[in-house]
């Protein structure tokens, strides 16, 4: 799930009580690109227990991102993370600008108002919308910011032979996020699995809003490659194409189970 330290609307703390009024017995913060969300949380009581993580997108394909779950982040992982994060914020700010050369000035201030870690399009988006220059979100992404758009500039991301390694050599689990979203064929999909886990992979989000009625299809494949299976809402705020917090656990019969697992690798990658 994604705070206001990244692209969501609530706060940390709003968002784990969100979480837990819903029916969620345990969540992770996967904000892009920053641990500042989850790292608001330390020392403070909440509700349920909140795992670390945190949300990568990657270059080398259109809607490729890494999730990493662990402990806590080494040294080498956090700056890596705050590197990109600042990253993210020159690109939206070149983006801002390219929307005020096509006569669509948005304020920076107020567009970020709110928002305490790192800036990507879901803001620009929002305040396009805000400015009446678009729509909705998926307007602004069709017409302005969406990739080969005119007010789109490409991010520096890393790779995910240079991410695997990473979140590996600093104790995080990498799972692949939402891999129906990449839109590979069932053997393309399967043979990129292949080749990641000889890099490092160790988990598939198989329990993803967008995966719908294909998670059994992407579970046994996932489970017959020996990769933990992982799940989440991928919550940003409410009525975006995204979904609600505990809207994946209907169908995710061994949940139970398949968070043991995943613990299990946490405490052996700490």
């Amino acid at each position: 799930m994604h705070s206001t330290f990244s692209d969501g609307v609530l706060s940390p703390t709003e968002l784990v009580e969100k979480a837990a009024g819903l029916g969620v017995e345990v969540m992770a913060v996967t904000d892009h690109d920053t641990f500042e969300g989850i790292d608001s949380l330390r020392g403070t009581e909440t509700p349920i227990p909140v795992i670390t993580g945190v949300e990568l997108s990657l270059n080398d394909m259109k809607g490729l991102h890494l999730l990493g779950y662990g402990r806590s982040a080494a040294l080498p992982l956090r700056q890596k993370v705050a590197e990109l994060a600042q990253k993210r914020v020159v690109r939206a700010k070149a983006m801002v600008q390219r929307l005020a050369d096509m006569g669509m000035p948005l304020d920076w201030a107020e567009m970020t108002r709110g928002y305490c870690g790192t800036v990507g399009r879901a803001h620009i988006g929002r305040a396009l919308v805000a400015g009446g220059y678009a729509r909705s979100m998926q307007d602004a992404i069709d017409r302005f910011i969406g990739e080969g758009k005119p007010a789109y500039v490409a991010g520096e991301r890393l790779s995910m032979a240079e991410a695997l390694p990473l979140m590996r050599e600093n104790g995080f689990v990498p799972v692949l996020a939402h891999p129906l979203q990449l839109d590979k064929d069932e053997i393309t999909l399967r043979t990129l699995l292949l080749h990641w886990k000889s890099q490092g992979l160790m988990g598939v989000e198989v329990y993803h809003p967008s995966s719908l009625s294909r998670w059994e299809r992407l579970e046994r494949m996932a489970r017959d490659m020996g990769f933990m299976v992982t799940g989440g809402s991928d919550f940003h705020k409410e009525g975006d194409s995204h979904g609600m917090p505990g809207c994946i656990c209907p169908a995710w019969t061994r949940a139970g189970d398949d968070l043991r697992r995943l613990m299990d690798a946490m405490e052996k990658n700490n």
